[in-house]
C-alpha cells in the first residue's frame, strides 16, 4: 500500500519520525462559503474524536474573524505514527468528504518542530510532552 501523501510530506520535514511535532494547515473556502465550511466540521464531529486520538496532543480548527473563508487547522501529534493513524480514521475521511467543492484548493500545510529549550532557562532540553 502507497504512504498517504501527508506522511509522505510530513516525513520529509521531520529529522526523528518518533518525536512531536505540529501541523499548521490553512484552509481557504470558496468565496461565501465560509459558514458552509463551519458547519461541515462542526457536524462531522471530528474535532472532538480527533482530540480523543491517543497520540493527538492538540487539535483544533479556528475561523478567521476578520476573513470567514479562511480557516486554520493547528495539530500537534506524539508521532508520525500517530498521524499515520489518524489519517486513517474514519472522521478524516468523513470530514474529508464532507469538504468536498467547498475548498478553493488543498490546505496550505506547514511543520514545525519544538525548539530545545536554552539551558540557561534551567531545562534539560527534553520536550515536557515525551516526559508524559
Amino acid at each position: 500500500m502507497d504512504e498517504h501523501p501527508v506522511i509522505a510530506f510530513v516525513r520529509s520535514k521531520v529529522p526523528d519520525p518518533g518525536r512531536p511535532f505540529t501541523i499548521i494547515a490553512d484552509l481557504t473556502a470558496h468565496p461565501g462559503s465560509g459558514g458552509q465550511v463551519a458547519a461541515a466540521i462542526a457536524d462531522s464531529g471530528a474535532v472532538g474524536l480527533t482530540r480523543a486520538e491517543p497520540g493527538c496532543l492538540a487539535y483544533d480548527v479556528c475561523q478567521d474573524a476578520d476573513f470567514p473563508d479562511r480557516f486554520v487547522a493547528y495539530e500537534r501529534w506524539r508521532d508520525l505514527a500517530a498521524l499515520s493513524s489518524h489519517l486513517k480514521t474514519a472522521h478524516f475521511a468523513a470530514v474529508g468528504a464532507a469538504l468536498a467543492g467547498l475548498l478553493a484548493g488543498a490546505p496550505a500545510v506547514r511543520v514545525l518542530m519544538p525548539m530545545a529549550a536554552s539551558a540557561k532557562q534551567g531545562s534539560s532540553g527534553s520536550d515536557p510532552e515525551t516526559r508524559k
